[in-house]
């Protein structure tokens, strides 16, 4: 990693998420499939990223709702089958890309979307 010596640590203020994995929480017999979600990591800064109008269009045409870009400092065991609370909503992780900030700083950045079902949080 090459940091610029006038580099100022990223900041991540923009808020607050939980992060939780999806679950399987079929019970033994059921014919339908139950998925749920486990908390995994509450409190995790992030620092919001636009999504530009020409991508929300791709996105779009793709049929996916994305909510929001966020950054987070670099985390490695995140994926798709991850979802976020931020303010109380479900958005599920539809990207995840590592990244580095203009200033040499590892991060990930994370697109999400709406999820195709709320999940219930498994106790």
């Amino acid at each position: 990693m090459n940091l610029n010596k006038m580099a100022v640590t990223p900041r991540y203020n923009d808020g607050i998420f939980d992060l939780y994995d999806i679950v399987d929480a079929t019970e033994e017999g059921s014919d339908f499939p139950v998925r749920k979600i486990k908390l995994r990591m509450s409190g995790i800064q992030y620092r919001t990223e636009a999504i530009y109008d020409r991508t929300r269009l791709v996105f779009e045409q793709a049929g996916k709702n994305v909510t929001m870009k966020v950054r987070i400092p670099r985390w490695d065991d995140i994926n798709s089958s991850c979802v976020c609370v931020i303010d109380g909503a479900q958005h599920k992780i539809f990207n995840k890309a590592d990244t580095q900030s203009k200033q040499g700083y590892l991060e990930t950045e994370l697109t999400l979307e709406n999820p195709e079902q709320l999940y219930e949080v498994e106790t």
